[in-house]
This record gives structure tokens, C-alpha cells and sequence, in this order.
């Protein structure tokens, strides 16, 4: 699995770094971390490249990487790099990058990337094919929403892969996923086969059914939340269903799962405009939620001969 850390050097950044840190330790994942600056490389002093720069001199480095030297710390305080004495900054045509070992003998990247925030992480999420990004946007009120635009909508609408909003809880919270056998709830279980070595708490499948819901769904729903229990305790996991009946799911989904928990959910299938219109129940939750909230975005075929046959709802 490879996973992809967002820092800005605020506060937020650092509860996205220890998700970051404690999955890449336990699942013995890649990691990388990126910053997204919105001027180009013309704009920022170019900071000296092809040398290694000792520690003392990681302060005098334009912000962008500055930022990132302090994510290298912070990786090191969680024990899963080996603080470097010295980096060695390089350059592609849209970023700069440098690279320090972690602590089971791999490299940790660094990428400093210059251009619109969206497009500059899927450029990066392209070109090495990271499995989800990791990033804790700082709240903003609604009138900043309005001039400057909603971060956590533009990511779960653009975004190439799959995405963690880290909010409240921790790795070890409350795992809450959103399953009712439809598309875009099967999107959760490849995803969670790869983030099943981590888990250790109880994992709670949540469904929040229609007061006027058709026979059919539910019968849909019930087969598909069975082969989900059943396939969690072949893989050792212990495991409950919670069903509610509620007619607005993204405030019952909110309500049950509080602000120290880890909500997992499928990305909707749904057509592009519905979906920036109307809204989707995974947008409306994110809107609602103080909990963490994993949004799965691969297809249930992403992950074949895994989970599938095991679990086929």
C-alpha cells in the first residue's frame, strides 16, 4: 500500500501525520509527504540543489521546504524515520523533493510540488500511484468556505485516489463502516483488506435504512452485511452490525459514530452533476461529521482474488 501525507505546517497537519506514521509502521507501508505551493518555481528562491544541507541549515530553506523538514521531525518524534544529519534537495519540472530513510530501511520522500492545489496532488498521485491520501484540513468558517472554497468538498469530488479526512478519534478509535449492499458501499472493502493488518479495536458495520425502503433493498442490504461479518472473522476480526431506521442517514450515521471514530465509507457512483448539485450521502456526512472520515474511491474490482470470493455481496 502507498500512502500519501498533506502538510501546510499547521497545527491540523500533525493529527495527519501520526495517521500517516502509525499505518505506515503498522502496515509496513510506503510514505510519502507532500506540501502544495501555489506559485511557481520562478516566484520562490530556489534553494541550493545536488549538496546535502546539514540540519542547521534546514531553517534557512524557502517555506516549502521548510515545512516539509519539520514533517521529517515530527515522522522521527513518531519513530518511523531516521532523522537524516543532512538532506540532499533535488529538482523535477514541477517540484522539488528530497528523501530520508525509515526505520526499517526504506526511504521516506519528501515532495515540494508548485502549482493549483487539486491538480498538484493528482499529478504526484498519478505519476506514483498512491493508494490514498491522508490530510487534515483546518476547519474554516463559512464565509471563508464561500470566498476561498470548501478543501474537504473539492478533495472527495477531484480527487484521483482514495482520501482520509482526519478529524477527530485516532487510528485506534471507533471503526464505523458504512455498508447497505449498494456500488458505491462495496467500494469500502477493498481498501479496508489492505488496512485490516493495522485493526485491532472491533469493526462496527453501520446501516441506516429508509423508513419506506423496497423489500428487495433490505433483502440486498442483510445478504451483503452477513458476507461482510462473515468475511471479517475469517480474517480474525471481531465485528457487529448496527442497523437503524432513520430518513435523513447522514445525520444518523454522524450522530452514531460521535467525534472519536473512524467512519469509512464508499465514494458515490452517482453522476458528476447529482453529485455537486444535490449532494451524496458520503458529501453530506463530510459536511456534518467532527469524526474522521475515510472515503473509498477504488472500485470493487480494484482488489480481485482478495477479498472477492470471500466476500461477494
Amino acid at each position: 500500500m502507498k500512502l500519501l501525507v498533506y502538510t501546510d505546517g499547521g497545527p491540523t497537519a500533525d493529527k495527519a501525520l501520526a495517521f500517516a506514521a502509525h499505518w505506515s509502521r503498522q502496515l509496513r507501508a510506503e510514505l510519502a509527504v507532500i506540501t502544495v505551493r501555489g506559485e511557481t518555481h520562478a516566484m520562490e528562491t530556489p534553494p541550493p540543489l545536488g549538496r546535502e544541507l546539514p540540519a542547521s541549515d534546514w531553517e534557512s530553506l524557502p517555506e516549502g521546504l521548510r515545512i516539509l523538514t519539520r514533517a521529517a521531525r515530527r515522522l522521527g518524534d513518531e519513530g518511523v524515520l531516521a532523522l537524516p544529519a543532512g538532506i540532499t534537495v533535488r529538482e523535477t519540472p514541477h517540484s522539488h523533493f528530497f528523501a530520508c530513510p525509515s526505520s526499517d530501511d526504506r526511504k521516506i520522500t519528501f515532495h515540494e510540488c508548485f502549482g493549483t492545489f487539486i491538480e498538484a496532488l493528482n499529478k504526484e498521485i498519478d505519476r506514483y500511484r498512491f493508494d490514498l491520501l491522508i490530510i487534515a484540513p483546518p476547519p474554516r468558517s463559512r464565509m471563508r468556505r464561500l470566498f476561498l472554497g470548501d478543501t474537504t468538498r473539492k478533495l472527495a469530488l477531484e480527487l484521483h485516489t482514495s482520501v482520509l479526512i482526519v478529524r477527530g478519534g485516532t487510528p485506534e478509535s471507533r471503526l464505523v463502516i458504512c455498508a447497505d449492499g449498494s456500488a458505491s458501499g462495496k467500494r469500502s472493502f477493498p481498501l479496508l483488506q489492505h488496512l485490516l493488518p493495522s485493526i485491532q479495536q472491533p469493526v462496527e458495520i453501520l446501516w441506516v435504512r429508509s423508513p419506506d425502503v423496497s423489500r428487495d433493498v433490505v433483502i440486498q442490504a442483510e445478504h451483503c452485511l452477513t458476507q461482510a461479518e462473515q468475511w471479517l472473522q475469517s480474517c480474525g476480526k471481531a465485528s457487529r452490525v448496527t442497523q437503524i431506521e432513520d430518513a435523513h442517514p447522514a445525520e444518523a450515521i454522524s450522530t452514531a459514530a460521535g467525534a472519536d471514530a473512524l467512519v469509512v465509507i464508499g465514494a458515490s457512483l452517482r453522476h458528476d452533476v447529482y453529485r455537486r448539485t444535490l449532494g451524496t450521502l458520503p458529501m453530506r456526512l463530510l459536511a456534518l461529521t467532527q469524526a474522521s472520515v475515510l472515503l473509498a474511491k477504488a472500485p470493487p474490482e480494484a482488489n480481485p482474488g482478495t477479498y472477492q470470493g470471500q466476500f461477494n455481496c
